[in-house]
């Protein structure tokens, strides 16, 4: 069969993509061909754009999220049925989203309900699912004081809502045009992570006491930035760049560093750890029906404006979900 897709042949930016036509490959047994609707932007997108991976070659097409209608099934799958819509992060050792077409793994495709449209689902699957891995790295805080640094971003909207529910106290830092949202999402203090104290000042908001638990979502630099102001057994969740080496002695903290990299799954993960995320996916799902959980402000356009808009994502886009039509 084969279908249109943006393709890249070099490390470059995204206005680089070429569109041109691919000859998919026979469907693997546990995978599951899916006609895109709708597919969404992440910047891992656009920084694999401009790297590349040990795994792509010229003609690679990428894209982690997408949703839309299963087309076809491997001849080992058994649990999924022609026409049902579904969304899904998927393997960028192979083809990925960008394209009318996707040949996905089947264990990591999760069922849109019935009343969630079409854009609110391609918006979930990067962001919701790293923010769950995220969450999931904490133990029982209840009560406790956690930090998140970027909380405006895709991620920090999902993790800003998770918390809570298990009984956590939130602070976050972010950019002023998120501060009324996060205030009405419970976060207890936000500052602008451009103030030069703007830590000092979450501290203060804390009752001068060091927090129990930060997630960055930033980068490594901005997670080393975090570890003063941890606590005894404090946690320390990096998303974006791991922390190689405890920076602190041995026998003093005792902080625990954990990393996060959701797209690790599919080359590492057990069939029980995805069903185990694409189970809480789903519940997710649901509450973004029911409004327990927010919505990104989205930009929405379609699949010929791909590369200027991806382009554009990166330039600009922080604090919007980009999403194209197909």
């Amino acid at each position: 069969m084969q279908t249109e897709a943006w393709r890249w042949q070099a490390p470059g930016a995204p206005e680089q993509l070429q569109r041109a036509a691919l000859e998919l490959p026979p469907l693997d047994e546990f995978a599951v061909l899916v006609e895109n609707r709708v597919i969404a932007f992440n910047p891992v997108d656009w920084k694999l754009i401009a790297s590349g991976t040990a795994a792509w070659q010229a003609g690679q097409v990428p894209g982690v999220d997408g949703m839309g209608v299963v087309l076809a099934v491997g001849s080992g799958v058994h649990h999924w049925r022609i026409g049902s819509r579904v969304a899904y992060h998927t393997d960028l050792r192979h083809h990925g989203s960008f394209a009318r077409h996707t040949s996905v793994p089947a264990r990591a495709l999760l069922a849109v309900p019935e009343h969630l449209n079409d854009e609110a689902a391609a918006a979930f699957p990067c962001p919701g699912l790293t923010a769950w891995q995220a969450r999931a790295k904490l133990p029982d805080l209840r009560g406790e004081s956690v930090l998140i640094n970027g909380a405006g971003s895709n991620v920090g909207r999902f993790a800003v809502c998770l918390l809570p529910t298990a009984g956590m106290r939130v602070f976050a830092s972010a950019g002023s045009s998120h501060h009324d949202w996060l205030r009405q999402r419970g976060v207890q203090a936000v500052i602008d992570y451009r103030a030069p104290d703007w830590l000092e000042q979450l501290r203060a908001a804390n009752g001068g006491e060091p927090f129990s638990a930060a997630i960055d979502l930033v980068s490594e630099q901005a997670a080393r930035t975090l570890i003063p102001h941890l606590g005894y057994y404090g946690h320390l969740v990096s998303v974006l760049g791991r922390i190689e080496c405890n920076p602190l002695p041995a026998f003093t903290h005792c902080l625990s560093l954990h990393e996060i990299a959701l797209g690790a799954q599919h080359a590492y993960g057990t069939d029980r750890q995805w069903q185990v995320l694409v189970e809480a996916g789903e519940r997710m799902l649901q509450e973004l029906v029911t409004g327990e959980l927010p919505l990104p402000p989205m930009r929405i356009g379609h699949f010929d404006e791909l590369p200027r808009l991806l382009g554009e994502f990166r330039r600009v886009g922080q604090g919007f979900k980009y999403l194209l039509r197909i």
